[in-house]
Formats: structure tokens, sequence, C-alpha cells
């Protein structure tokens, strides 16, 4: 199951070593989407996520702290932009208008911000994906990911239109529940309503 930031955020300040690879774990694919939408290289994104991972761990010491560093969400994303600065910066030594791809922090916020709700969004699912049965996580996908309707789903799954609805409903509620309770451990993320 996933766990929640402030759990892994007090593993990671207590240096667990576990913490280290459920933090690597949970946020490598939010720093590759966020650089790439940052004009970043796909074959220059993993230089990427070890620079912000060393940005954010030194000689494997946690550095963010609530108290001086404020939301861990702005911390990270601070740390991502800084990141991806420092490499366009580094390009540009020798290159002429290299710099010009340093995102601008409007357009970095706004990116981060929708990178950051996806990434949530997608670790919501994952909890429900752990929560429920594979049949009923399954009926959820087709659903509501895929888009078919409860017939359709039914008689892709040999199952009543009734049993889909069901299970729909059931993960729907669920799904709910874990984002209200990220919601509420963040008021400013705005996450949608489903």
């Amino acid at each position: 199951m996933y766990t929640t930031r402030s759990t892994l955020l007090r593993k990671l300040q207590n240096n667990d070593e576990v913490g280290y690879q459920e933090f690597y774990t949970t946020y490598r694919n939010l720093i590759r989407s966020t650089a790439l939408k940052n004009n970043i290289p796909p074959a220059d994104t993993d230089d990427i996520i070890q620079a912000v991972m060393l940005g954010i761990f030194n000689n494997g010491t946690f550095l963010y702290s609530k108290e001086k560093h404020g939301l861990f969400r702005s911390y990270l994303g601070g740390t991502i932009r800084h990141k991806i600065s420092d490499y366009f910066r580094e390009r540009s030594q020798g290159a002429e208008n290299l710099t010009s791809e340093v995102p601008e922090n409007s357009k970095f916020e706004e990116i981060f911000k929708d990178e950051y709700l996806a990434h949530l969004l997608e670790l919501a699912t994952d909890e429900l994906r752990q929560r429920v049965q594979p049949e009923v996580f399954e009926t959820f996908e087709l659903c509501c990911r895929h888009d078919l309707s409860n017939k359709e789903v039914a008689e892709l799954l040999n199952a009543k239109p009734n049993t889909v609805t069901i299970r729909k409903k059931r993960c729907l509620e669920i799904l709910r529940s874990i984002i209200a309770q990220l919601q509420a451990a963040d008021p400013e993320l705005d996450l949608p309503d489903l």
C-alpha cells in the first residue's frame, strides 16, 4: 500500500534505507515527466533524476525539514527546477541560445503542478488497485480509464451489468476517500472531484 507522504518523510528523516528506496520508487516518474515537459531530452532524464536525488539526500541524509523548507511539494518542485536549470546552464557554456530553454518560474510551476496532480492520482489509483480484488479493479479500469460502457464491460468480463455497476461504484467510493485524504493533507492541491 502507498505509504502516506508524512510516514515516508518520517522514515527518511530517521535515515531509513527502505524509506530512501521507497522515495526513489515513488517520485522518479514524477521527476522524469517534469523533466521531459521542460525540454530535457529523454536520454538525459536519468541524469536529472540522479541530480534531484543528490539534491534531496546529502551522503544518505535527507535534507528536507518542514520547518525550514515549508511544504514538501514546493521543496521537491524547487529542487527539480534547480536541477533542470543547472542542466541547461552547464550545456549553454560555449553554445548559443541554449539558455532560453531554462524554464521560467511561472511556466515551470504550471507544468510541475499538473505533473504533481497526475502523479498523486496515479498513486491513488495504485492504492485502489491494492485495496480491491483484481477483477474489481479491472472493471474500474475498463469503465473509468478506458471509457467503456457498463454493458461493454459486462460483455468483456462475462459479468452481469449490475455487478459492473456495483464494482465501479465501490472503486469510485474508495478512490474518492483516498483523494479526500490527499486533499486534506495539502488543501492547495485542488484535486479533481470524481
